[in-house]
């Protein structure tokens, strides 16, 4: 089967890229990119989510080099709290070694390679659980039992290896490279996008892993793009009924439009209304702006599209707007006031009265923020006021056909709960289907295994993707050829 045309790179500075497939200056040129992997004008090879060299060589190459989401600050809540960072063969502890310090370790004692924790928890040190050998927090070595019988070695040389941890918006960020660029400087331009909504004031409503039989890719692509919106979640356009099939014509005809914006590593999309629309009024996402087909009254379509996404997903919104949207339902809206415009005023009014930080979020603001960022490498938030979702996919040992798979969900809280802990606990399933995801999840979660099915079949040879609404995909790809092939 022939391949699809190579789009030879067309250079630029790091500037934002508006739909249309990406190129920017410093892009891996095609010819360095072994052919089977080489990706097209929108295209993108199904090897690069199948083929088990691929997956080693982002093993080695693509995860080791870039800076990686591992916890929340809130998830090491005092001096010895520690997580432990899997990403395939990779183990990695990230603990609290003081009040106002933040460390990462390879998880392997120093002298037979015996993992040092699993999980989390708090010590005061780490023990071996083989031969007793101990660490400081600190990561210099503590005790080595009868250490006269070993081949004499500095304390330098037997402290635990150290990775680089740097902290942004509440989120503790790894590298295993230690020559890697400082991390607001890898990440912009998300921290002055996201600055409005305040991420470093939410903290974990609740925290879900999954075992998924797909590629971690496979996982993350079904959440950059609203391109699926009608044939996936038909329900989303009529929340007041409980839609299980492909949605009407006239409801494919209100869909979302979801166009891309491509940065020098980083990509988002924005869901900003009908496609049939997409003059300048519905060029950029408006939060006053919500549809539910089939409802003539604004009110009730606005707090519906509100309600249901609360009541399924349990996250983006809250119960705050929830009450907020069930007010808009009876309410008295201003003339030259829109239902949405009023629900925003509601649900600000709410917050203030309780206690929250509740700044002015403007169109603009609204409009650079999109609707869904994909945090390169293996990262996605999606920038709320109030609540956000993420999401995170890892490889799961070297099957590229496996995947760890997790969702969470942030909430602000108020000012007095500033620095206060919550009882959080996340959680972890083999089957999608006993997570009690709700049925948009459970949804996107079926649509990642039917996908890899499909993938394996001689007659698919990758993907093809709207140069308008599946670049963020893209994206991906075109950024991880810089850490793959430049070399």
């Amino acid at each position: 089967m022939s391949m699809p045309q190579v789009l030879e790179p067309r250079l630029r500075h790091p500037a934002p890229s508006r739909g249309r497939t990406p190129w920017f200056e410093g892009d891996v040129a095609p010819e360095k990119v072994p052919e089977k992997y080489r990706l097209g004008r929108a295209f993108v090879p199904k090897t690069r989510y199948l083929d088990p060299e691929f997956l080693r060589v982002e093993l080695d190459k693509l995860f080791t080099r870039t800076w990686l989401m591992a916890c929340r600050t809130e998830e090491l809540p005092k001096v010895g709290s520690f997580v432990e960072y899997e990403i395939a063969s990779h183990s990695i502890l990230v603990v609290r070694t003081a009040k106002d310090s933040i460390g990462a370790y390879y998880n392997a004692c120093r002298h037979r390679g015996t993992r040092l924790a699993c999980g989390r928890g708090r010590v005061g040190s780490f023990i071996c659980p083989f031969h007793g050998w101990r660490w400081n927090l600190d990561g210099s070595v503590r005790l080595v039992l009868d250490r006269e019988e070993f081949v004499p070695r500095s304390d330098d040389d037997l402290a635990l290896v150290r990775l680089r941890a740097e902290e942004w918006a509440g989120f503790v960020f790894i590298t295993m490279d230690p020559g890697a660029m400082p991390l607001l400087e890898y990440l912009d331009p998300i921290p002055r996008i996201f600055a409005p909504f305040q991420l470093d004031h939410m903290r974990y409503r609740w925290m879900t892993g999954v075992l998924l039989p797909c590629n971690w890719k496979t996982a993350l692509d079904g959440f950059l793009e609203a391109y699926h919106v009608p044939g996936t979640h038909p329900q989303l356009f009529r929340p007041d009924k409980s839609n299980t099939h492909l949605a009407t014509l006239k409801e494919i005809d209100n869909r979302i439009w979801s166009p891309t914006t491509s940065y020098e590593r980083h990509a988002h999309y924005s869901s900003v209304g009908r496609k049939k629309q997409s003059a300048a009024a519905e060029s950029a996402k408006d939060p006053a702006r919500r549809e539910t087909s089939g409802v003539t009254d604004e009110r009730l379509a606005v707090a519906l599209a509100v309600q249901y996404i609360h009541e399924d997903m349990r996250g983006l919104e809250n119960e705050r707007s929830w009450r907020a949207a069930e007010a808009l339902k009876t309410a008295d809206v201003p003339a030259g006031t829109s239902a949405g415009e009023y629900y925003l005023q509601l649900y600000r009014e709410l917050s203030l009265a309780e206690g929250y930080d509740w700044p002015v979020i403007t169109r603009q603001q609204w409009a650079e923020a999109g609707t869904a960022w994909n945090v390169f490498p293996n990262t996605i938030l999606l920038p709320n006021q109030g609540s956000i979702f993420g999401y995170r996919a890892r490889p799961y040992g070297p099957d590229p056909d496996r995947c760890r798979f997790e969702i969470f969900s942030l909430d602000q809280v108020p000012v007095a709960d500033y620095g206060k802990p919550r009882d959080f606990r996340p959680e972890f399933f083999a089957d999608y289907r006993d997570a009690g995801l709700g049925v948009v999840f459970n949804q996107d979660m079926a649509n990642a295994q039917e996908v890899t099915v499909g993938m394996h079949s001689p007659s698919f040879d990758g993907h093809r993707l709207s140069e308008e609404q599946e670049m963020t995909i893209y994206n991906h790809h075109r950024v991880a050829d810089r850490f793959l092939w430049a070399d």
